[in-house]
């Protein structure tokens, strides 16, 4: 298990990434590895497991790690993003987000203050060559945050931090078609700035989960055949949800870090009032961001800032 932390001192060997064994009753660090005190957003492993990929946020780097023995040995810059946007806060520079391996073995990287999301082949000794016929531009302002993927890799799904839009991707020989665009919430039922901060698939493929901050809502979308996909229930959550997990397709965990919780939900198939139900079932956690699974697909890691 690998997690990102945040530089809170200030000194050039904090932040990076941890490396951990995962063992049945705990965790063992198993490697430790900073580049000049930079802190990762994401990270990504490739398909061979030869090389970890991350995305430096604050200086719009995407950074790779070997693994060696089972281990991460250094960080190295392969790529630095140079893009902007019209949104004068957060798109003054390049800021990537996101980074993952796509169906089609590709790395993927979204960069929110480019509006590009970017798509790399991987070459010799695990270096990152731009696919500049199948990287695109979203719309001006977008701020492309995280993409998922069916589970055939037929289509994408996208959420933009700053218009906070739902893009619905069909792919065909590794190209991006846009056949969708859906708000991820109610523009006229909320009363505060939304972010959409997370966004995720059940196993099955029928529905669509995007977590909202600001408008504090996960809202549940049914996919259809076409790929495309249709608001059919919302639930309210605490404050500044930020993060969620689907176990066994029946329930839903959702992180919401500005009151400190971790909520769960009941999915309910063929309900007439809606998918979503409370289970009442909370515990408070000091600002959890993102959680994980674990082995045996019913514990959750948390990755807290301190």
């Amino acid at each position: 298990m690998y997690i990102t932390y945040r530089n809170g001192s200030g000194n050039q060997v904090d932040g990076g990434i941890w490396q951990y064994a995962c063992m049945d009753l705990q965790l063992g660090l198993a490697a430790r590895v900073s580049h000049e005190g930079h802190t990762f957003f994401s990270t990504a492993v490739d398909g061979d497991r030869k090389y970890l990929y991350g995305v430096d946020y604050y200086n719009g780097e995407v950074v790779k790690s070997p693994i060696k023995k089972s281990k991460v040995v250094n960080i190295k810059v392969v790529d630095e993003l140079k893009g902007k946007g019209i949104d004068p806060i957060k798109q003054t520079e390049s800021h990537p987000t996101f980074v993952c391996v796509t169906p089609q073995n590709k790395i993927l990287v979204t960069d929110m203050g480019g509006d590009e999301v970017i798509l790399y082949d991987q070459g010799e000794n695990g270096a990152l060559i731009k696919d500049e016929e199948c990287s695109f531009k979203v719309k001006d302002g977008s701020g492309p945050r995280k993409v998922v993927y069916s589970s055939r890799g037929h289509h994408a799904y996208m959420i933009n931090e700053i218009s906070s839009m739902i893009n619905v991707y069909k792919i065909n020989d590794g190209k991006y078609e846009l056949i969708q665009e859906q708000l991820s919430y109610k523009e006229d039922e909320c009363k505060h700035e939304n972010t959409p901060t997370d966004i995720i698939l059940s196993e099955n493929g029928k529905y669509l989960f995007v977590s909202n901050k600001g408008d504090d809502t996960v809202v549940v979308f049914a996919v259809s055949e076409d790929g495309t996909i249709k608001r059919i229930d919302c639930m309210e959550t605490d404050a500044g949800p930020i993060a969620m997990l689907i176990f066994k397709d029946r329930w839903l965990v959702v992180a919401s870090k500005q009151s400190g919780t971790i909520e769960s939900f009941e999915i309910r198939e063929g309900e007439r009032n809606g998918v979503l139900y409370e289970t009442h079932s909370a515990f408070s956690l000091h600002q959890p961001v993102c959680m994980e699974k674990g082995a045996e697909n019913q514990s959750v890691v948390m990755n807290m800032f301190n």
